[in-house]
């Protein structure tokens, strides 16, 4: 299976794909200068909560 064959949607498969996006970012970022890396850091993060929210099923049945 390629990456191109994950479900995003498949809660089985996304978390998957989503630690490589994470792991992906964090080099992007550590790989910056210094002072841009607090900016990264924080895009990520709300990035990250925002991926959690949207895939909290207590957040649909609520």
């Amino acid at each position: 299976m390629s990456t191109g064959d994950l479900d995003t949607d498949d809660p089985v498969e996304a978390p998957v794909d989503l630690a490589a996006e994470a792991a992906d970012a964090l080099s992007a970022i550590e790989a910056s200068p210094l002072e841009e890396r607090s900016a990264g850091f924080d895009a990520l993060a709300e990035q990250l909560r925002r991926e959690l929210e949207r895939s909290d099923p207590t957040r649909s049945a609520g």
